[in-house]
């Protein structure tokens, strides 16, 4: 039964863990940065795949030449983050391109499609654990584990025997606590 005890314990602090890792990816959302998961190198080496970065809304004046922007694609709306290679000014709109990438990305992202401008710090690695935590297999293990674990902890508590002298300690803390 205390070997049970201990893999549940393991178990449960792995999951704590993992709930506290996503928290502190998250921590930054108070501050108005948004994360976003690297999913291509085409902005190696500032951002390597796999990292989480961050953005924060910009107004367009504050977007300049030579910063990383990450805007919504015409064609997928999906999130990507390049550098501003070009600002117009009149049509309110960038050119990008890749920092690993030969070439500018075709055609302006109109200021409308940009989210934000993106710091210069990520985290390495991270995004790979933010992407195994929108997994619905991996939501139900641990919402699994902390249920079985608390469960567990009642089981446990019924079993246990108990120790010579428990009550003997009770009742002698809970006088000293009304004295």
């Amino acid at each position: 039964m205390k070997i049970l005890k201990l893999i549940m314990n393991i178990l449960t602090g792995a999951v704590y863990l993992c709930i506290f890792g996503y928290l502190a990816i998250a921590a930054p959302l108070l501050l108005g940065h948004h994360p976003v998961v690297v999913l291509s190198g085409s902005m190696e080496p500032t951002y390597h795949v796999g990292s989480v970065i961050y953005y924060k809304p910009a107004p367009f004046a504050d977007i300049n030449v030579g910063d990383p922007i990450t805007f919504r694609s015409s064609e997928d709306a999906a999130m990507v983050t390049h550098r501003v290679v070009e600002k117009d000014e009149a049509n309110q709109a960038f050119g990008t391109e890749g920092d690993a990438n030969g070439s500018r990305d075709p055609g302006m992202v109109p200021y409308a499609n940009v989210v934000g401008k993106a710091s210069s710090f990520c985290i390495p690695f991270a995004g790979y654990f933010v992407s195994m935590g929108r997994q619905p297999a991996f939501i139900i293990v641990i919402v699994g584990v902390i249920i079985a674990s608390i469960i567990f902890d009642k089981l446990y508590e019924k079993v246990e025997p108990k120790k010579p002298g428990d009550d003997a300690a009770s009742e002698k803390s809970g006088e000293e606590a009304k004295q």
